[in-house]
């Protein structure tokens, strides 16, 4: 599953470049349009007030796109790449998050999933500060706030759900989503320890992600499947709570076949199920001496033990080296755009530390405020 950034708007040829780098490389992917299309002080609490008036300016200047554009956008994807590749390639919605986009771009995504039985990806409570703007903005959490705007369902994907309390555990279960848990970001962020089993006590299916590499750097699912089995040791002293290592694998496999719309058809070696599979060589240090595999796959691999990989019968993958792309060629190329991007990105980051001072002081004016919910350790 990918939520798809595109910057600064989405076009029909950035759809096109990233679904067509899916099919060249062999994967199964399932990508969506992840594009906020709100002012950026609007997605905060306090931020307007606390912005100078020239800052404010320039993000009214900044371009963004309606939500008529978007799904215009989205029927694109859906009616070109939607089932593409010999279905190894699908469509998924996001709104990126409720909060950062209209209310009948929302609505008209939700509307839009129920049609298709498309997933629906909406990032909700990651942090305090998106708790304390649903109470600010809204009177409401962003749980109820989605719900109230119809795009919480069996096909919905919430990324996050760190900060949801009691009602908002209620609503998620009731509605059937799949939460996507993602430990490491959350820990490279400092968002808070995600309440696990209190989700999974309330009858609320999870799945398992990385977020992006913006917030975890490596992408890589085999950490995230480790730092499951560890951050929750911080959250409970008793160990019966703690995630153990066949729920953590059926987290990433079921769960995340779930979240996919592909339950039964993935995650699992069965006739009938896709040939997706990947190989790992049980004669490296991870697996020596092998005691247990479902807790040594979790604790001791990296990723490194990975021999071969097959998508939809194909393999991608043999004696670690990618079969259908030239990765000596792309990391050329990925080096040079990176070089030439450079004094754009120089610039972005100054643009950033004259923004820095009013994003802190909205985050300490967040952070005083009592909302009833303990996530840190602080």
């Amino acid at each position: 599953m990918d939520d798809a950034f595109h910057v600064p708007i989405a076009t029909r040829d950035s759809v096109d470049g990233i679904m067509a780098a899916y099919r060249e490389s062999g994967m199964r992917a399932r990508v969506a349009i992840d594009q906020p299309n709100v002012v950026e002080y609007d997605k905060f609490p306090f931020l307007a007030d606390l912005l100078p008036p020239e800052m404010r300016a320039a993000m009214d200047a900044a371009p963004r796109q309606s939500g008529e554009e978007l799904i215009e956008l989205y029927r694109h994807l859906i009616d070109t790449w939607d089932g593409a590749a010999d279905g190894r390639l699908s469509a998924a919605l996001s709104c990126s998050a409720p909060q950062r986009v209209t209310v009948p771009y929302l609505e008209a995504l939700s509307r839009l999933s129920r049609e298709r039985h498309l997933p629906f990806n909406i990032h909700i409570l990651e942090t305090k500060l998106q708790r304390v703007l649903g109470d600010e903005k809204y009177g409401r959490s962003l749980v109820r706030y989605a719900h109230d705007n119809g795009a919480l369902s069996p096909d919905t994907v919430v990324i996050h759900a760190i900060w949801v309390d009691d009602d908002d555990m209620r609503i998620l279960a009731e509605t059937g989503v799949t939460v996507a848990h993602n430990p490491v970001c959350n820990l490279r962020l400092g968002s808070g320890i995600a309440p696990f089993r209190a989700w999974r006590n309330a009858g609320i299916q999870v799945c398992l992600g990385t977020d992006e590499l913006i917030a975890d750097d490596s992408a890589n699912l085999w950490g995230a499947i480790k730092g499951m089995g560890l951050v929750h040791t911080l959250a409970d002293a008793d160990p019966a709570t703690w995630p153990a290592a066949p729920e953590i694998l059926d987290t990433m496999w079921h769960g995340g076949a779930r979240a996919l719309g592909l339950e039964g058809r993935i995650g699992r070696l069965a006739p009938g199920a896709l040939a997706d599979l990947a190989v790992v060589d049980l004669d490296t240090f991870a697996f020596t001496p092998l005691n247990d595999i479902e807790r040594q796959l979790v604790y001791c691999e990296t990723g490194s033990s990975v021999r071969h990989v097959m998508v939809a019968g194909r393999w991608v993958v043999r004696d670690g080296k990618v079969t259908t792309v030239d990765e000596v060629a792309l990391r050329r190329e990925a080096r040079a755009i990176m070089a030439e991007a450079a004094p754009g990105m120089a610039a972005a980051r100054e643009a950033g530390a004259r923004l820095d001072p009013y994003y802190r002081a909205m985050v300490r004016r967040a952070h005083a405020r009592d909302v009833g919910l303990r996530r840190r350790l602080d």
